[in-house]
C-alpha cells in the first residue's frame, strides 16, 4: 500500500510539472488570461489524478492510464453528465494542440531511454506500426464520412 501511494504522488508530481509547461505555453502562445488557465487546469488535473489513482487500485481489468483518463472522461462528459457543460466550457480554453507539445517531449524522451529495448524489437513492428497507424485514420475518416452523409452534412 505504501509502496502505491508512493507511485501515485510521484506520478502526480509529474503531471503538475506538465500542466506549468501546458498553461506558460498557453500563456504566451495564445495569450489565454491566467485565471481561464487555472480554473482549466485544476478541473482536468482532477481527471487526470483520478485516472492515476484507479490506475495504481483497481487491478482487474489492468488499464493504463491513458485508458482511465479517456473513460473517466467521457463518462464525466457526456451529454446526461450533470457535470458535461461545465468541463467542456471549462476545459475547452485549452488549445489542445499546445497541450501535445509537452506530452510528445516526454514521450520523445521515455522512447529515448528505452532504445536497447527497441532495438531488440524485430524491424517488423515498424510495419506494425504503419499498418495500425494507416487503419485507425482511414477506418475514422471512414466513420466520419457515414456520420457526416446521415446527418445530410456532405
Amino acid at each position: 500500500m505504501k509502496q502505491t501511494v508512493s507511485n501515485i504522488l510521484e506520478q502526480i508530481k509529474i503531471v503538475i510539472f506538465v500542466y506549468a509547461i501546458i498553461c506558460t505555453i498557453q500563456m504566451f502562445s495564445l495569450h489565454t488570461p491566467l485565471q481561464e488557465l487555472v480554473i482549466a487546469s485544476i478541473i482536468s488535473f482532477l481527471m487526470v489524478a483520478l485516472a492515476i489513482i484507479l490506475k495504481n487500485v483497481v487491478k482487474h481489468p489492468n488499464l493504463p492510464g491513458f485508458a482511465w483518463a479517456t473513460l473517466i472522461s467521457f463518462f464525466l462528459t457526456i451529454p446526461v453528465s450533470p457535470l458535461s457543460g461545465f468541463i467542456v466550457s471549462t476545459v475547452g480554453k485549452f488549445n489542445f494542440g499546445l497541450v501535445g507539445l509537452p506530452l510528445l517531449a516526454f514521450a520523445g524522451i521515455s522512447v529515448g531511454e528505452q532504445l536497447g529495448v527497441l532495438k531488440k524489437l524485430s524491424w517488423k513492428i515498424v510495419i506494425v506500426s504503419f499498418i495500425v497507424m494507416t487503419s485507425t485514420y482511414w477506418f475514422s475518416a471512414l466513420v466520419s464520412q457515414l456520420i457526416m452523409k446521415a446527418n445530410h452534412m456532405i
